[in-house]
């Protein structure tokens, strides 16, 4: 190599190194990329703002928040899962005078922060704690959200600052919780949290809208109660302001929770079962979710217990069973847990039937029972939860060597197989629903005098009343709703089939107003709001989906929009 060749040589050489160590501005867009893969690599925390604003009505805050009342909780709604339709939690533990609560309503609130209705958890008074006996059993403390992730997580720190003194005390094993003196106070203490702090989870409740409701009533017109409203509205903005200008906010996923524990009349009244008392919403806001609101049904359902029961008589054995007949009936339930906080039943307690056959629930088994040569007795697990759900069974027609009888469960066939069961087609015995030692809620009841298939099964179950179009229609002979829109002459159910039986309840029939959890209505993601759902959310949160316990009575449906928080891979 001759001596010119040789210097071009150093000279690339010596360009090249230098390039290689200068540095050069990297455009935005380019720089946000190397850091959406640095975050891949720096582990993420996830984090739970939850805001239960006391006595804030749903249908109230849906209104102002169209309006433009609120427009910090409009804003939250292009990234959130939120519902407007719910239903707080009933009362129906309550003693006569007790629901006249002044301060937070522990009932609700218990139920929020353990994810079990009032029945299972048995909280309905300030000390925060359940019936400690019911006979000679011992009542099982529930365990509320603090003790679930600190199970999971136990260095996760957590935090409440609340105005209630008794609240703070039953949340008690978060590691700050404050007590404040107001709505400005708390949002003073949360923002300073917020800013500098790493609680994990922080629990933040408003008296303001309560206290305003009670004086003037739970109404936009309430100028005090409105303006209430609007502090928190503000306070929302303030506090996502706060988390969005963390040191680390990049590597931070924060959920945002904003809810009412129950709602309250206009004339002041609140922790009751009237429809305004019970009115509650839910936001779940996470910056990166896409937003839908989850349109949830609300249905009556009227209750059933061994005093509490009807019947349609059947004097020419309209419903009876015998060879030359088939019969199917279809129930859509709810169990109701004991006061042994179980949802277990005694021995033979029948939900629906007549003398020679019926549905009942032995122990944690329901079971169907034909008499009539060869009696017919089978059983499955169900009913084991507090979520609606539809029960189906039948008795198809004779055969030479038999007839098929079948058990679905929420669609599912759990039974099918050949009986020699003859069934008996003269019994004349009334069709009665309750009247026995189980306690539960219905829907619907339905009759048919075909054996229905697979597919139908799935069909009807999930209808609270049957459309006129559905194929099987001509063979439905007895359909019965619950629901005071129904009632007549305070005692009567009609039925729907024309020319069958009406229900006929034997006392003043108890009429609830409860979310529809039917399984389609489920996997939907069309959810009503109830406490119950608070729980869950939080707990996948934080913890993971695994963490949801399968004691909640509410579940999980964020776990559903999972793909959505992986932002930082796509």
């Amino acid at each position: 190599m001759d001596i010119m060749n040789r210097f071009k040589y150093v000279l690339v050489l010596l360009c090249g190194l230098y390039a290689s160590c200068t540095k050069y501005d990297t455009p935005e867009s380019i720089a946000g990329g190397i850091e959406d893969t640095a975050a891949s690599k720096k582990s993420v925390k996830r984090y739970v703002l939850w805001v239960n604003i006391d006595g804030a009505v749903g249908s109230v805050v849906k209104r102002e928040v169209e309006r433009g009342t609120l427009p910090v909780m409009q804003k939250m709604l292009e990234h959130s899962k939120y519902v407007w339709t719910g239903v707080a939690d009933d009362h129906a533990l309550l003693t006569e005078g007790r629901e006249a609560y002044d301060e937070e309503d522990p009932l609700t609130w218990a139920t929020m922060l353990t994810g079990i209705n009032s029945r299972m958890h048995r909280i309905k008074d300030y000390s925060y704690t359940p019936d400690f006996m019911i006979g000679d059993a011992a009542v099982t403390y529930a365990k509320t959200i603090v003790q679930y992730v600190s199970d999971k997580e136990p260095n996760l720190l957590m935090s409440c600052v609340s105005p209630w003194p008794n609240l703070n005390r039953y949340v008690g094993g978060m590691q700050s919780v404050i007590t404040s003196s107001s709505d400005e106070e708390t949002l003073e203490v949360l923002r300073g949290q917020l800013e500098k702090g790493n609680n994990q989870l922080t629990l933040a409740a408003f008296k303001g809208a309560l206290e305003a409701g009670k004086s003037g009533g739970f109404v936009s017109e309430n100028t005090s109660y409105l303006n209430a409203l609007k502090l928190i509205d503000t306070g929302l903005g303030q506090l996502l302001a706060t988390i969005e200008a963390r040191k680390d906010a990049y590597y931070e996923d924060w959920l945002v929770c904003v809810t009412s524990n129950h709602g309250g009349t206009p004339d002041g009244h609140y922790g009751g079962n009237t429809d305004q008392e019970r009115d509650i919403f839910g936001i779940f806001y996470y910056p990166h979710y896409t937003s839908y609101e989850m349109k949830g049904e609300i249905v009556w359902a009227a209750y059933f217990s061994k005093e509490d029961w009807a019947a349609a008589e059947d004097s020419t054995a309209l419903y009876g069973i015998g060879p030359n007949r088939q019969l199917a009936v279809e129930i859509n339930m709810r169990n109701i847990p004991t006061a042994q906080q179980s949802y277990h039943g005694n021995n033979w307690d029948r939900f629906v039937g007549k003398g020679k056959w019926g549905v009942f629930r032995q122990r944690e088994k329901v079971k169907i029972y034909i008499s009539g040569g060869n009696a017919l007795e089978r059983e499955i697990n169900a009913f084991n939860d507090a979520r609606w759900h539809s029960f189906y069974t039948g008795l198809g027609p004779m055969s030479s060597g038999g007839r098929m009888y079948i058990m679905s469960y929420d669609g599912q066939r759990m039974l099918y197989d050949e009986t020699q069961n003859m069934g008996v087609e003269d019994d004349s015995t009334a069709l009665e629903v309750g009247h026995s030692g189980i306690n539960f809620y219905a829907g619907t009841v339905r009759l048919w005098d075909t054996f229905l298939k697979d597919e139908e099964i799935n069909e009807y179950m999930n209808y609270w009343v049957l459309p006129d179009e559905v194929s099987q229609r001509g063979h439905l002979i007895g359909e019965w709703r619950f629901s005071p829109d129904e009632l007549k002459s305070d005692s009567i159910i009609p039925n729907k089939v024309k020319g069958m039986p009406d229900m006929i309840f034997k006392k003043k029939p108890v009429f609830v107003k409860m979310a529809n959890t039917l399984p389609e209505k489920r996997a939907s993601g069309d959810l009503a709001m109830e406490n119950i759902l608070i729980a869950p959310q939080v707990i996948y949160w934080l913890c993971g989906a695994d963490a949801v316990s399968s004691e909640l009575d509410g579940h999980c449906f964020l776990s559903s929009y999972m793909m959505e928080e992986q932002w930082r891979d796509q």
